[in-house]
């Protein structure tokens, strides 16, 4: 799955349609993509520019992006420069992975200045710069380059801005028939391997070259191909995969790609090392809980130290030290073998077995207290596995913040805004709106702060997973069902059969005394068992 100079060709076709775009915002949706908020021709939407080293790619787009609320250097000086200035021409050289955009802005002193972006979607090379156009000397880069990693191509303030190197590649739109003796990527501008496998077989299948160069030029689409747990992609149908595939107009196709991997690297960045964080705490509480119940089972058995203790006190006078072991005979005449430390007399021996006795009649009690604390903890850790694992970019700043709350993470790992509201996400279903939570905040909001004791309420039984609600106090089967399915779907038992998934009444619910948030005790509750599949039917948006 890569993007080719061509596919760009067609993108930078289809931007040349909407221009001149008046950029409103900039703002940073993750470590490696920018979002201009635009005008074009009346309408706001969203320019994309996606520099990951695998999912580079450049679009419009109407999709939510949630976006960083502290600004990095780099954005704040694209603010500087662009905000407000306005796209009116883009170029693209060679059919060359990279676009020139040209921009047009105030200073502060209300001057016209004209500016170049260079969109650099180039493998693990893509980058976006700044440059002044009136000396083409670099601003600022969101990836810098020094002399000492790239001899023929520096990248850093102040330095003078040079194009990627050409390829010297012949264009493919100005020929008749292609050398198929080599490479065609080697031989051909914006070719990439997937366009040359598709490409020869077609020929190979006595199509005509001048009619698949005809096909590319007309196309304004975009063909996705699944293959295994991925896609292949142009914008002519790849015959050669023998796969069915997906025509969707060509931005909408790259949302379709490009959204879901970017909303989770989204969700990387803003967690940082939460989701190691959690991993790291489950194998503590795990080792914890392991060890605490070693000991326990040693301290439930007390009375053999004790025994010990008594009969080597009997022997006491024997007075030896440097024994590590002494056989002895007990007071029903039988041999025992007691283990010693060599560094101690028998006396000092028993007085250790006493103090060993005492500590373990004693510990028994701290034991099960702490077993029961880890146990809690390790159950809490589980369940905020499972909601990440589920979790959206504003779910995700949720846990964190609730993380934060507990103690867990340092206030200064957490810099978000004050939200007005909790999220929660919602859908109607036979006129009956359904309400749940993905995280154990947005849970105990749904549950004890908006739902209404007449309400009915849902949740998977033995899993971590959604506190669900539906504004009916009688449901009938169907509406049981659906209610019950979407809670499994949103729980730990998403994958699993027959999950049982209890129901009452909200009022029935009932915190638990000292317990974290989303942990509830529940009564007069009923049972029904799902096999869990999302159901596409309903139209689920976040509130």
């Amino acid at each position: 799955m890569a993007l080719d100079g061509i596919i760009l060709a067609k993108v930078k076709e289809e931007l040349d349609t909407r221009l001149p775009f008046r950029i409103n915002r900039i703002s940073q949706a993750s470590n490696t993509e920018i979002v201009f908020n635009i005008h074009a021709q009346g309408i706001r939407t969203n320019l994309v520019i996606s520099l990951h080293s695998i999912y580079n790619h450049l679009c419009l787009s109407d999709k939510n992006y949630t976006t960083y609320t502290d600004a990095s250097t780099f954005i704040m000086v694209l603010r500087k420069y662009l905000q407000n200035g306005v796209i009116d021409k883009i170029e693209q050289y060679e059919y060359d992975r990279y676009l020139l955009l040209h921009v047009r802005a105030l200073n502060d002193l209300y001057d016209e200045k004209e500016y170049y972006l260079s969109v650099e979607l180039m493998g693990k090379y893509a980058n976006l710069v700044l440059i002044n156009k009136e000396d083409m000397r670099i601003i600022d880069a969101l990836k810098k380059i020094p002399p000492y990693e790239n001899n023929n191509r520096t990248i850093l303030q102040g330095a003078l801005f040079s194009y990627p190197q050409s390829q010297n590649k012949t264009d493919p739109f100005t020929i008749n028939s292609l050398n198929l003796e080599d490479s065609l990527v080697k031989q051909y501008q914006g070719f990439s391997k997937v366009l040359e496998n598709e490409i020869r077989y077609r020929l190979s299948n006595g199509e005509k070259y001048s009619d698949i160069l005809k096909e590319i030029s007309d196309s304004h689409s975009l063909y996705l191909s699944k293959v295994k747990d991925d896609y292949e992609y142009h914008v002519i149908p790849l015959k050669h995969l023998l796969k069915d595939y997906e025509e969707y107009p060509l931005f909408t196709g790259f949302e379709e790609l490009y959204y879901g991997n970017d909303e989770k690297e989204r969700i990387r960045n803003v967690t940082n090392d939460i989701f190691k964080y959690v991993k790291r705490q489950l194998k503590h509480y795990e080792t914890k809980i392991n060890k605490l119940n070693e000991s326990l089972l040693s301290a439930l058995n007390p009375e053999s130290d004790r025994e010990n203790a008594d009969l080597l006190y009997t022997y006491s006078d024997l007075n030896k030290k440097g024994l590590k072991e002494i056989t002895l005979r007990d007071y029903d005449d039988k041999e025992i073998t007691i283990n010693l430390d060599p560094r101690y007399s028998i006396k000092d021996n028993a007085n250790r077995y006493y103090q060993t006795y005492q500590k373990k009649r004693k510990s028994i009690s701290y034991i099960k207290e702490q077993l029961e604390i880890a146990s809690n903890e390790k159950e809490y850790f589980t369940a905020i596995s499972q909601q990440l694992s589920l979790a959206n970019y504003n779910d995700a700043l949720d846990i964190k913040e609730e993380l934060t709350r507990y103690g867990y993470l340092r206030n200064k790992t957490f810099k978000q805004k004050k939200k007005k509201k909790i999220g929660l996400y919602q859908c109607t279903y036979r006129n009956y709106l359904i309400t749940f939570g993905k995280n154990n905040l947005q849970n105990d909001f749904l549950t004890f702060d908006y739902a209404k004791a007449s309400y009915m309420w849902f949740h998977a039984q033995g899993y971590h997973g959604s506190h669900l609600i539906v504004d009916c106090s009688e449901p009938d089967e169907d509406l049981i069902r659906t209610c019950a399915n979407l809670a499994a779907w949103n729980s730990q038992g998403r994958y699993s059969g027959s999950v049982p998934v209890d129901y009452c009444l909200c009022k029935n619910i009932k915190k638990i005394k000292g317990a974290k948030a989303g942990f509830v005790s529940i009564r007069n509750q009923k049972t029904i068992y799902i096999d869990p599949e999302e159901n596409k039917n309903l139209d689920i948006k976040a509130i």
